[in-house]
């Protein structure tokens, strides 16, 4: 499987419909959080999203294997899908992060992210991130995250191996 299908599909799923069942579901602050199945119902992912003050929908996205993402979803952007993009994420006055996204859907773009200590503490302490790309930029307070991000490593944990009941 690809990290698209790994990441972005279950992270739109998750943010407009409901799951089902509701200890797959968490909340930390803010951010919503997910676990994802596939459908043979097997454990896929955990996601956890916000939206900005404009509307537009930030996630991010744990696999099984513990691959990590950032999801952008802007209604009001058409992308070409398979499109890559470079992108550069900017949090506080810390260095830049440098990164190629891949257009996964018309109105999105998955950032995968090294599940480095860098990476993940500067999202974790950080108070603003700035994802500039294609001569667009997006503003995210990321109000919480060190306890969500907390909160989805443990969903991934937990649900790691497990399969849904089908009924």
């Amino acid at each position: 499987m690809t990290l698209r299908m790994l990441l972005f599909a279950p992270l739109l799923l998750a943010a407009v419909a409901a799951s089902d069942a509701d200890k797959d579901r968490f909340t930390s602050g803010v951010w919503q959080g997910d676990a994802n199945y596939d459908e043979d119902g097997k454990f896929r992912d955990c996601t956890m999203t916000a939206e900005s003050e404009k509307g537009v929908l930030l996630g991010f996205v744990i696999s099984k294997d513990f691959d990590w993402g950032i999801v952008i979803a802007d209604e009001t952007r058409k992308l070409e899908v398979g499109a890559r993009k470079a992108v550069l994420l900017l949090i506080d006055a810390r260095e830049p992060i440098a990164a190629v996204a891949k257009v996964v859907d018309v109105h999105g773009i998955l950032i995968p992210l090294a599940n480095s200590d860098p990476v993940i503490e500067a999202m974790r302490h950080g108070k603003v991130l700035r994802i500039v790309t294609d001569g667009a930029e997006f503003n995210f307070k990321l109000t919480g995250t060190r306890d969500a991000i907390a909160a989805l490593a443990a969903c991934v944990t937990e649900h790691q191996g497990s399969e849904r009941v089908q009924l």
